[in-house]
């Protein structure tokens, strides 16, 4: 009799047992769940990336991602995205996409061409606008008070000296006369000619923008 006693009491621990561990097994599967799935790279930006900029290794890096979330708009080959520019604005940690990116051969327009427009040292913001930099161009006619916008965020290519050779910050310092260079379409370089004649161009540099 004791021994039945005895028996019956282990099979009732053992089924307890069972009864807990399989409670444990199904709780710690369901919270920290087998992760079997494949993950790959993808590229993804260091930090907010303006419309307009040419990708550079310090603008992007790379995360891993599980396959089923990776979809085939996505870079995931750094090679293949440095050099490009950016259409439109991308967050930090926002992943860079294939329509997003434009190839240097289509960067311009057909009806896009290089003029360069002078300014002096006071209108050039004491250096503050030089390469990379955005501004908008602006008109003070002659005939009013009123300023006018000629063109809105244009890209400064580059600040070049009268010799044609680009202008650094430290050489910039003793140069009072330089020029803007700008690469604009047909109706956007006619509106500078146009505004060249009727007055004075000045120049305002956007503020939100990140200078290397």
């Amino acid at each position: 009799m004791k021994k039945r006693i005895i028996i019956k009491t282990m099979l009732i621990c053992i089924g307890i047992f069972l009864i807990l561990d399989t409670l444990i097994l199904t709780y710690t599967f369901k919270k920290y769940p087998l992760d079997l799935e494949e993950y790959i790279p993808a590229i993804i930006a260091a930090s907010d990336i303006q419309p307009g900029t040419v990708i550079e290794p310090k603008h992007i890096r790379t995360k891993l991602i599980q396959y089923s979330a990776f979809n085939q708009s996505m870079e995931k080959d750094a090679n293949m995205v440095i050099g490009k520019k950016v259409s439109r604005a991308i967050g930090r940690n926002d992943y860079l996409r294939k329509p997003d990116l434009i190839e240097r051969d289509d960067w311009y327009s057909s009806d896009a061409r290089i003029i360069t427009v002078p300014v002096n040292i006071e209108e050039r913001l004491a250096n503050l606008i030089k390469r990379g930099s955005y501004i908008d161009i602006r008109i003070k006619r002659e005939s009013s008070q009123m300023v006018e916008t000629a063109l809105k965020k244009v890209r400064v290519e580059d600040v070049l000296d009268e010799n044609g050779n680009p202008i650094d910050a430290k050489a910039g310092v003793n140069s009072r006369t330089a020029y803007l260079k700008l690469i604009l379409g047909e109706a956007e370089r006619q509106k500078i000619y146009t505004s060249l004649t009727e007055g004075k161009l000045i120049y305002e540099l956007y503020c939100d923008e990140n200078q290397d």
